[in-house]
């Protein structure tokens, strides 16, 4: 379909490989990938070494698109829009630095505090509730980021896990802090249920303020830590059931080999994911209190907001 050899047809007997990633359902239509090469007359040879998958991840997308869209509205476009700028600090601002030698644990604090920044000014407008929001996810995110440096250190963590680093270190050569690497990712993993959390506390304590502007500063923050404890409750689950199903091959290889329990948390491409789902989970808690108490201070007071009504009218 492209290429030197755009529209020429080739032979190629492929054979799938059961239970290896060699193993594509292929039907008449698919999109490959195919590897060219001579043998010793001249002829070129073709191997399929992987499936197009674009196509369909474009639709994905679309689908994903439009249904944010249609219930979002103008929320949901802006939602969008800040996880562009997400993916854009990352590929352009955070990667590259890491990549030149810059410590990969203060190019993500400032990476995470630029892209809670955007995204909050983007969705809520720079107002006292963003800043709030703003305030309670950036110390929930660096919470996180302190409790995974201090336990990486105290469990001396590598960061030379997974075959991804395994790769950086074979066929690209570079020369990074892994350790750091991973902290990084502790951080970026955390920011989403942060932000959330914090958003929706704020929210709500904001809300009550309007609907009963008597309210004192110790209920609002009673209030904030109510809700908080429901939000809680699901949001560990989400966060912690998220890492454990991105390792269920590693949990099934462990299960089989029937280790003792400290030797089985001790191995380190284990214990990273247990730092790093449980730091995130005390970082997504801390941010309750912590929103409760920035929130209930800077919500507007009776008579400000009687001034606001006042102005309106």
């Amino acid at each position: 379909l492209e290429g030197k050899y755009k529209d020429k047809g080739i032979n190629i007997e492929y054979t799938p490989v059961k239970y290896s990633s060699n193993n594509y359902d292929l039907r008449n239509g698919s999109k490959v990938f195919i590897k060219l090469s001579f043998d010793q007359n001249g002829k070129v040879r073709g191997s399929i070494i992987d499936v197009s998958r674009e196509d369909y991840l474009k639709i994905l997308g679309l689908i994903f698109l439009g249904v944010v869209i249609l219930f979002g509205g103008l929320k949901g476009i802006l939602s969008v829009s800040s996880l562009g700028v997400t993916g854009l600090v990352m590929i352009y601002i955070m990667i590259p630095l890491i990549v030149d030698g810059h410590n990969p644990i203060m190019v993500s604090i400032i990476s995470t505090i630029v892209i809670i920044l955007i995204s909050f000014v983007l969705i809520s407008g720079f107002t006292r509730k963003s800043l709030v929001a703003i305030l309670g996810t950036v110390g929930g995110t660096i919470t996180a980021g302190i409790l995974a440096k201090i336990f990486t250190d105290l469990c001396a963590i590598t960061g030379f896990v997974g075959e991804e680093v395994n790769f950086l270190i074979t066929y690209m050569d570079i020369v990074i802090d892994y350790r750091g690497l991973y902290l990084s990712g502790v951080l970026i993993g955390a920011i989403g249920v942060v932000m959330d959390v914090s958003m929706s506390i704020t929210s709500v304590i904001f809300e009550l303020k309007t609907q009963n502007p008597n309210m004192t500063f110790a209920g609002l923050v009673g209030s904030g830590l109510k809700v908080g404890r429901d939000i809680m409750a699901t949001m560990v689950n989400t966060l912690i059931l998220a890492y454990v199903g991105g390792a269920m091959p590693i949990l099934l290889v462990f299960h089989f080999m029937k280790m003792p329990l400290g030797r089985l948390v001790s191995i380190e491409i284990l214990s990273t994911e247990i730092i790093r789902s449980l730091c995130g989970s005390i970082g997504l808690i801390l941010t309750i209190p912590l929103t409760s108490l920035i929130a209930s201070m800077l919500v507007p007071s009776f008579r400000s907001m009687k001034r606001v009504y006042k102005h309106r009218s």
